[in-house]
């Protein structure tokens, strides 16, 4: 039962981190409140953390938001020998709904919302993940 609810997460990572879109924010959001906002010293800099993975001992994540909108992510699945993912885009945050939408140069759009001192990692519809291990898709600001 638990290999069937990690298949079930690595298919919804799978999903969020390969699908493309411009919206910056939830579909209920109004459209006209869905801008680029500018975005303070605050939110900038270096967000991570150590995300689910169903085979392996976890995503080691470092996500840096820079100030020109641009953005870097940096993937390491743990246990695997040598595999690291790097990925650089750009970054929009809707106001209305602190949704953080990374695209990165491949297209790819990862959503994240944006809290006080952490970011939360999103499915591709911009909700928050729920059930034992929705407390371990947030990184934290160093």
């Amino acid at each position: 039962m638990k290999k069937i609810f990690l298949l079930n997460v690595i298919f919804a990572t799978t999903l969020l981190l390969s699908s493309c879109g411009g919206k910056c924010c939830k579909s209920d959001d109004n459209k006209e409140s869905c801008h680029q906002a500018k975005v303070t010293a605050t939110v900038l800099g270096t967000y991570s953390g150590t995300l689910p993975c169903a085979d392996c001992g976890g995503i080691e994540t470092t996500v840096a938001l820079n100030d020109s909108n641009s953005y870097t992510k940096v993937s390491k699945y743990l246990d695997k020998e040598e595999l690291t993912i790097n990925e650089e885009g750009k970054y929009s945050l809707c106001p209305k709904s602190n949704i953080l939408t990374l695209v990165s140069v491949k297209n790819d759009t990862t959503y994240f919302e944006l809290g006080e001192s952490n970011i939360t990692l999103l499915d591709a519809d911009g909700k928050k993940t729920e059930g034992e291990l929705a407390e371990h898709y947030v990184l934290n600001k160093k």
